[in-house]
């Protein structure tokens, strides 16, 4: 079984070149008898640090965690591991720990390492603000169900720790038996998180280095909360529509990053597939003309709002510069509701990849993604 701990150890992160939680408690798997005792986990980070209950005869290692070096824009590293006791059930447990360059939404982080030794992620869920995230990932050969990783991690301010938890069912009988190690892990998953408690005492957070957006769109008024580093050349959302925003980032004295939001009205439904497309890649064009338009590469349905009755689609660009060298790509959200259509756009200089480097460094653009679309495109409780 393919293990977080055996793909990373210690990982310091270079730029690719151009208290508690929030959870619902597992009140059925709850450690109240003797076989489970208290136990602090130090990493020598008071951010990450945290105590909780574990098996009194696990075996439980942890290190610290390590500066980031000069010259890289980050660190990963596994700082603590738990080995399963005598019981039936054999949960390894990993613990990761990451030093960003700007803080980041949970589930980028989490979906990224179980996906990169191989794992399919199946069902996720989110804290409302993007500051914690729960996965489940199955990893299955030849249909047959071989592994399961049961995540949780949380941003802490620059920092963010990734607590990942992984069941062996490939020697089930069935499938129905591998379900049940699988849920049997769940319940013991969430009982370990359900007693965490962080050392310092502070729920997850993006920190206090974060810039405020005012949006005022239509007789709506939100005020966006994102990591600093972006500049603002046009916010024009002062209620009436249309409206856009543009946020910049630069490296080095070169765009790497580019969110653009535009909302109007429109009383008919349009055909998103076709006329989201259309906005997206003139918007573009005109906007970098040194680019050729980009190129489709992917569309479908989001199904996350789509579930909750918006008519929403993803897209997906590929970009390269006037010489057809690569420039990057382009994620895109529309949506059409109420009366209403909204593009969210995110280009990155680098182009999406397994490779650890490029994701990190893609990150940031990726936070702000995602913490504008939470916050204009998804309807709040």
């Amino acid at each position: 079984m393919a293990s977080l701990a055996g793909s990373i150890f210690a990982v310091s992160i270079v730029a690719a070149t151009v208290a508690g939680t929030a959870f619902v408690r597992a009140d059925d798997a709850s450690p109240k008898d003797s076989a489970w005792v208290a136990r602090k986990f130090d990493f020598s980070v008071p951010a990450l640090n945290f105590e909780s209950s574990v098996s009194r005869d696990a075996t439980v290692e942890t290190v610290p965690m390590e500066l980031t070096e000069p010259g890289t824009i980050g660190k990963v590293k596994v700082i603590g591991k738990i080995a399963p006791g005598k019981g039936d059930l054999k949960v390894e447990t990993t613990m990761v720990g990451y030093n960003l360059q700007a803080p980041a939404t949970a589930l980028r982080i989490c979906s990224f390492d179980v996906e990169a030794v191989g794992y399919t992620l199946r069902i996720y869920r989110t804290a409302p603000d993007l500051t914690e995230a729960k996965l489940l990932a199955k990893k299955t050969v030849n249909g047959k169900p071989q592994s399961a990783a049961l995540g949780y991690c949380f941003a802490r301010a620059q920092q963010a720790l990734g607590i990942y938890f992984m069941v062996d069912v490939s020697s089930a009988a069935s499938e129905e038996a591998a379900d049940d190690l699988v849920r049997r892990a769940d319940e013991y998953a969430a009982s370990f998180i359900d007693n965490l408690s962080w050392e310092n005492g502070q729920q997850s957070s993006f920190g206090e280095d974060l810039q405020t957006v005012p949006l005022h769109i239509g007789d709506k008024q939100i005020r966006l909360s994102t990591p600093n580093g972006w500049d603002i050349p046009i916010n024009d959302f002062r209620g009436p529509l249309p409206a856009e925003l543009h946020m910049v980032r630069r490296k080095n004295g070169k765009d790497v990053g580019l969110v653009w939001l535009f909302v109007q009205d429109m009383k008919e439904k349009p055909d998103l597939e076709t006329a989201g497309a259309a906005i997206v890649k003139d918007y573009f064009v005109k906007q970098t003309p040194g680019a050729q338009a980009p190129v489709l590469l992917s569309s479908g349905e989001d199904s996350t709002l789509t579930e909750q009755g918006i008519a929403a689609r993803t897209f997906r660009f590929s970009v390269e510069n006037r010489e057809g060298k690569d420039a990057g790509d382009i994620e895109a959200t529309v949506v059409w509701h109420n009366g209403r259509l909204s593009v969210l756009t995110l280009w990155s200089a680098w182009t999406s990849a397994a490779n650890r480097n490029t994701f990190f460094s893609r990150l940031p653009g990726l936070t702000v993604y995602d913490i504008v679309r939470q916050e204009v495109l998804v309807p709040q409780p």
